[in-house]
């Protein structure tokens, strides 16, 4: 009898320790990092934005207000098998670490809820212990957010190119709209920069930066048979090397009148 109280016991009590640690009040994630201060018109229209509290430009946007053809390009480019992985993927840990150890380059298998962990939290996820932290805090999101909490989280804070975070400023900054109106190859065209943000956006941005949006282009069309619209969105990004420049000043310069640059 005890023993298989036991048993039920065991099958039961991870379900509900996680349950708990879902329904404990835990604050949002847009709380946990800082914010530019932003002044909109009566229409909704941007006229003053300045520098986040740690030199960042950074304008949260929620989910709902990003257009799906960006969220999309995200989820793809970044993590296909977000919605089916508690944090972490083992296999593409896996596969990245057998290609690194047979020497095609260092590869990433890190899930888009293990970047927006190194990135909330600073982390170095260059060493084995890193990583460790970088896996153990990804586990962390996923037991107390939600995936679309969690998605939200990560547009907002993903690397643009030097102080650009997010596709809040990101898309007002290189295209001058917001990120609701942003088509399809324009999100192609801001997917690819995250992994490398200083070889394909700004001044720094480089031959293989461009390339880079274009093959992503050519891999959209092959799998997600895109409709007619869709292909003549794409089809900028799919004759030409396309990637994005910021002003020579640093600071933005459609969508962000009177803003301040100051670091």
């Amino acid at each position: 009898m005890t023993r298989r109280v036991l048993k039920w016991v065991a099958v039961f009590a991870l379900p509900i320790t996680l349950l708990l640690i879902r329904l404990y009040p835990s604050r949002p994630l847009r709380d946990l990092v800082p914010q530019s201060t932003t002044v909109w018109s009566a229409d909704g229209e941007l006229l003053r934005a300045t520098l986040a509290s740690d030199g960042q430009y950074r304008l949260w946007t929620p989910l709902s207000q990003m257009s799906p053809a960006l969220v999309k390009a995200f989820r793809l480019k970044e993590d296909r098998w977000f919605y089916w992985h508690p944090g972490v993927n083992p296999f593409s840990l896996m596969r990245a670490a057998l290609k690194t150890w047979r020497g095609k380059g260092r590869q990433g298998g890190s899930t888009l809820t293990m970047q927006l962990a190194r990135l909330m939290y600073h982390l170095n996820t260059k060493t084995p212990a890193g990583k460790l932290k970088q896996s153990a805090a990804a586990l962390w999101l996923e037991a107390r957010y939600s995936k679309r909490s969690i998605l939200e989280a990560y547009l907002n804070l993903a690397p643009f190119g030097g102080n650009i975070q997010g596709a809040g400023a990101a898309s007002r900054i290189y295209f001058g709209k917001p990120p609701s109106r942003i088509d399809l190859g324009e999100a192609i065209t801001l997917a690819v920069i995250p992994q490398r943000p200083a070889a394909r956006a700004g001044r720094g941005v480089r031959k293989s930066g461009l390339w880079t949006a274009r093959e992503f282009a050519n891999a959209w069309r092959d799998r997600e048979h895109p409709t007619d619209s869709d292909r003549r969105q794409l089809a900028p990004r799919l004759t030409t090397p396309c990637g994005v420049s910021a002003p020579k000043s640093g600071a933005p310069r459609e969508g962000w009148p009177g803003a301040d640059p100051r670091p």
